[in-house]
């Protein structure tokens, strides 16, 4: 059972592999021959590249921080909390959860337009910012800490925010860690909201230049993908064994 078992793991892991591979030997040739033009043209020639680089640098940076300073609080309250109609909350965050972009980004885009923060930074971040993903995965890795620790730090201090900084935080590491990593890279991939929400080529993301494939040669998307790639990878090996344990502690398997 454990070869069959294998066997299909390693044909899975193909093949979401082979096209990135495949995409990483094509980044480098130019009309079926080893060349590194294709990245000299993004690099020096593609003036648009930078801008739409950092800027997925940015949002993602800032929705990620942003989404922590949300996060914390929120679960602490789900899973320490005693309030009125909490389970039924709970529920509706999981349904958020759930739903498709495509059933919430056109009131997005109605609230954004009203808001006039259509075509700015913040059309892109505030929405991004309350996602419930990271609430429903915290609050369930919080209901595995030791309810004596809480219950002693509450001994010292009635500040909700002092007993979070010092007894609840340091013991989120891993969790924090795995958050982390899954919305960077949910907000690194962002593609619709860009597209929809900012009008401007010098406020849109690097997604969104891949995206728009038929304005650009295959030389330079290549590259861009394989660009493209390197920050999450990076983020996965920095935290892959935060990940791993965060995954299985919590009741989060």
């Amino acid at each position: 059972m454990r070869k069959v078992n294998a066997v299909i793991f390693t044909v899975l892991a193909l093949i979401f592999i082979l096209p990135v591979a495949a995409t990483a030997v094509m980044s480098f040739s130019s009309e079926g021959t080893p060349s590194l033009q294709g990245y000299v043209d993004l690099l020096f020639d593609c003036f648009v590249f930078y801008p739409m680089f950092w800027n997925s640098v940015l949002y993602a940076a800032a929705i990620t921080i942003a989404q922590l300073v949300v996060i914390i609080p929120c679960a602490f309250g789900f899973s320490q909390a005693k309030f009125k109609g909490k389970g039924a909350l709970f529920v509706f965050y999981i349904i958020l959860m759930m739903m498709p972009l495509q059933v919430t980004i056109l009131p997005n885009y109605i609230g954004l337009r009203d808001m006039g923060l259509i075509n700015t930074p913040w059309g892109i971040i505030l929405p991004m910012i309350f996602s419930p993903f990271g609430v429903v995965v915290m609050r369930q890795y919080m209901k595995s800490i030791d309810n004596s620790v809480i219950e002693a730090a509450r001994l010292e201090t009635d500040s909700v925010f002092r007993i979070l900084i010092t007894s609840v935080i340091p013991q989120l590491r891993v969790c924090i860690f795995a958050v982390v990593l899954f919305v960077f890279a949910d907000c690194w991939n962002m593609v619709e909201q860009p597209m929809l929400f900012l009008k401007d080529d010098s406020l849109k993301t690097l997604s969104v230049f891949i995206a728009n494939a038929q304005d650009y040669t295959g030389a330079v998307l290549f590259p861009a993908a394989v660009i493209f790639l390197i920050p999450v990878l990076i983020l996965y090996f920095f935290f892959n064994e935060n990940l791993e344990k965060g995954l299985t502690l919590g009741d989060l398997s």
